[in-house]
């Protein structure tokens, strides 16, 4: 999937305005949060979980497994703050690389729409391995050490522990609370196994079912119907989502502290597609429609359709206020920061044609964001056509 149609799916109805959305969020998600101040400051950010929290939301068994993992999270907290907060921030890095992965699956991923019966199964089995080793595998070794520490045992480290040992040697206190993390909900086979099947592919495609294979020394076969597969390949991207808003919402709460732990924001990597998809996904809910990115010269250019019964210079003066933010996507990535001295939104008719644009140099926008230059000044070096 090219990168300029990865926010097609990503649509919403003009009778729903901001205000609609900023009362949804305070609704649902306010709850999540330790204090007010925490919960207004991200705000933007939520607009993008909510959507994850809907999803989640409409299946009762994975809405209840997401809560008891950020309940477990508080608990934790309470008996032990900054052990807890030292634990997080130990897996912070490679947690956080559990999205850029995500979003690398999402902006490489082909039209399998397209493909045959077989090859279409042979792609979900990749799917799933990319899911649960790629990214799901690091959110459950921190959840296996929090569990411990809330239990009162040694919190050991996992870090080289593979997928198998992580599973068999996971704590059983709440293995009803947490099977679904553990195993599929139609098979009882371990999510390990999964992988395997998948990583290795221990499988047969026939006309009506699948066959797996799995296990290393007793050998078990299993054949299941096609539509059951595709159920398999839904429970595997439900138990990601599931332990991972536990875990965002936990991170918000104690970004400061994470940060501090981790000596300072200079050592966090931020990747520019997880910031573009934040910053899109923030276009369209105030109404805008997202059409594609061009890469300029040396010139990062965001292309949307104007907002609905708004003339085009309101709508570019609008729409020209997410280029400090864009601005700080390309420079906070190391692989895009060497590539562009700009950045550009522009707004397109419904023939694509360019109707207006604003630009502005990224250094300028950087001093605007470290308040190191006025809001007239900033101005002053925007460029509308």
């Amino acid at each position: 999937m090219r990168r300029d149609r990865i926010y097609e799916d990503s649509k919403f109805t003009a009778d729903f305005s901001v205000e609609d959305w900023n009362d949804l969020i305070k609704l649902k998600l306010e709850k999540y949060f330790i204090s007010n101040t925490l919960f207004e400051k991200n705000k933007e950010v939520l607009r993008t979980e909510l959507i994850n929290y809907i999803g989640i939301s409409e299946k009762p068994h994975y809405f209840k497994l997401f809560e008891w993992t950020y309940e477990l999270y508080a608990d934790c907290i309470k008996i032990d703050k900054q052990k807890t907060i030292k634990i997080i921030s130990e897996s912070f890095q490679d947690i956080s690389s559990t999205d850029m992965k995500w979003m690398t699956n999402v902006l490489t991923q082909p039209d399998y729409q397209q493909f045959s019966e077989r090859d279409k199964i042979s792609y979900y089995f990749k799917i799933i391995d990319e899911t649960l080793e790629g990214v799901f595998k690091p959110r459950l070794k921190l959840l296996d050490k929090l569990i411990r520490f809330k239990l009162g045992q040694n919190v050991i480290d996992n870090s080289n522990f593979d997928f198998g040992k992580i599973i068999r040697e996971f704590p059983t206190e709440f293995e009803n609370e947490i099977c679904l993390f553990l195993k599929d909900p139609l098979f009882s086979i371990s999510t390990n196994q999964w992988r395997n099947i998948s990583a290795h592919k221990s499988y047969v495609i026939k006309k009506d079912s699948v066959e797996v294979k799995y296990g290393r020394n007793n050998i078990h076969s299993k054949s299941i119907l096609i539509e059951e597969f595709y159920k398999i390949t839904h429970w595997t991207q439900d138990i990601y989502r599931s332990i991972r808003l536990g875990q965002v919402f936990t991170n918000l709460n104690y970004i400061e502290e994470i940060v501090t732990e981790l000596g300072g924001t200079e050592n966090l990597n931020v990747r520019f597609e997880s910031a573009l998809l934040h910053i899109t996904h923030n276009m369209q809910i105030v109404g805008f429609e997202f059409v594609s990115t061009e890469e300029l010269s040396e010139t990062f250019c965001l292309n949307v359709k104007g907002k609905l019964n708004h003339d085009l210079k309101s709508s570019l003066i609008h729409a020209s206020q997410c280029l400090d933010q864009l601005s700080c996507a390309v420079y906070d990535d190391e692989f895009t920061k060497e590539n562009f001295k700009n950045t550009r939104i522009s707004i397109l008719d419904d023939n694509l044609n360019i109707l207006g644009s604003a630009t502005i140099p990224i250094d300028i926008a950087l001093k605007k964001v470290k308040n190191e230059i006025s809001l007239e000044e900033y101005l002053d070096h925007m460029k509308f056509e």
